[in-house]
């Protein structure tokens, strides 16, 4: 059983950063489906038929809560779905669900693993605050440790089986996320973002950001929208593809996260977007 954080080691977490690096200068960004190089295997495996991270150029957007409400949309329409929180200093994952740990190691294919939490809802959970028991004890990790604490939660994470795999993103283009849109099999990105024009530039960032790692964004959520309709995009260059929704400025929202009942909010104005999330799933020969 994994208690705290001291069980991860530097040498694991080292061993990885090594790998990223390595793989980085050779040019590999973990998109195998468009790379050319006709290497054996990619740097990390696949453990879902999709996997998707949640992000945005800007802290406070919601992120975290439409990632959760995301799950539980794909969940509903009958696809296993997990979350792997990947803002180690802000992570709200277990708090939006009400949950806690810790987590426990399982054996797979000879080694230990990391299990996901299953929540009442069935939506699979790891967390670095289902793994630490002071949860207000700081996190005084480099940008490089805390991307590859990240990437062992994925790499030694008993993720098999599942359809569709969401990562919390920290917000903005920096170090962590850099490392995992350069290293993990990311299928495409969610932007989310608020309405106005604070947020536009270091948003439109993070899109370019993921255009250039070969992770383009399949779907923007204009969170907190103050119509039905999605208008914050028109500010952005996004692909043409790229599916649209708004998830209203909501008391409903606001008071479910605080009390760790996001389960119970109605996520139907996102069924647009889990539905883009899961062609994948569809297309997948698995």
């Amino acid at each position: 059983m994994i208690k705290k954080l001291e069980d991860i080691t530097p040498e694991m977490y080292d061993e990885l950063n090594k790998e990223i690096e390595d793989a980085f200068e050779q040019g590999c960004h973990g998109q195998c489906a468009s790379c050319k190089s006709g290497c054996a295997e990619p740097l990390y495996p696949r453990y879902a038929k999709a996997l998707y991270a949640v992000t945005g150029g800007k802290g406070g957007t919601g992120k975290s809560t439409v990632t959760a409400m995301l799950a539980l949309a794909l969940q509903r329409q009958g696809y296993k779905t997990g979350i792997l929180d990947a803002d180690l200093p802000g992570a709200t994952q277990p708090q939006l669900f009400g949950a806690a740990g810790p987590v426990r190691s399982v054996q797979r294919k000879g080694k230990n693993a990391v299990q996901p939490l299953t929540l009442p809802c069935g939506v699979g959970l790891l967390s670095y605050n289902l793994i630490e028991p002071d949860l207000t004890r700081p996190i005084l990790m480099p940008g490089r440790d805390l991307s590859n604490v990240v990437s062992y939660l994925y790499t030694d994470g008993a993720w098999d089986g599942y359809d569709v795999i969401l990562i919390d993103m920290p917000s903005g283009a920096g170090d962590v996320p850099l490392n995992l849109y350069s290293s993990l099999p990311v299928d495409g990105v969610v932007i989310v973002a608020e309405p106005g024009e604070l947020a536009v530039v270091p948003t439109q960032r993070c899109v370019n950001l993921c255009g250039m790692l070969l992770s383009p964004p399949v779907a923007f959520v204009e969170n907190k929208a103050l119509t039905e309709r999605c208008e914050s995009d028109r500010l952005y260059t996004l692909p043409e593809d790229c599916v649209r929704a708004a998830l209203p400025l909501s008391p409903e929202i606001n008071l479910a996260g605080l009390t760790g009942t996001v389960d119970q909010l109605d996520t139907s104005g996102l069924n647009e977007v889990a539905a883009r999330l899961a062609r994948p799933v569809l297309h997948s020969p698995c």
